[in-house]
């Protein structure tokens, strides 16, 4: 028994490490009121892997862009995925801004912008085929 526990915990770690590292989606799908988004606290940016669109602040209110302004970075390692019941994901932004308060200050790079900006619209692609195969064939 003593020679099968490690064996036994390195399929436990096997199982739990595949499973914690997919990107599949799970919401956006037809007929679902669940939206994934990425946010990023220490700009103010949420980024719908859906629609390929971003909203931030401009002013007084929340707009919608399909390419974010040059004054504005993003920075993987500061990005959090959400999945939220709001079409509007700024409507609680006061609970994700409290939330993520920690990376508000993280120290980022301006040359991870490009990067991020590259793989949002990698995965916004990506998903687009994912929620396309996932539709409703007609007859």
């Amino acid at each position: 028994m003593r020679r099968l526990m490690p064996l036994f915990a390195f399929a436990v770690l096997l199982v739990v490490g595949s499973t914690a590292c997919t990107h599949a989606p799970r919401y956006d799908e037809p007929g679902s009121n669940r939206h994934d988004y990425y946010y990023y606290p220490h700009a103010g940016v949420y980024f719908h892997l859906h629609s390929g669109q971003y909203y931030y602040r401009d002013g007084g209110s929340w707009v919608r862009v399909r390419a974010l302004p040059q004054r504005i970075y993003l920075d993987h390692r500061a990005r959090r995925t959400l999945v939220i019941a709001d079409a509007e994901p700024y409507r609680s932004h006061k609970v994700h801004r409290e939330r993520y308060r920690r990376l508000e200050s993280f120290n980022l790079d301006r040359e991870n912008d490009r990067a991020e900006r590259d793989h949002n619209r990698r995965q916004h692609g990506e998903y687009r085929k994912r929620s396309e195969r996932l539709k409703p064939q007609r007859y």
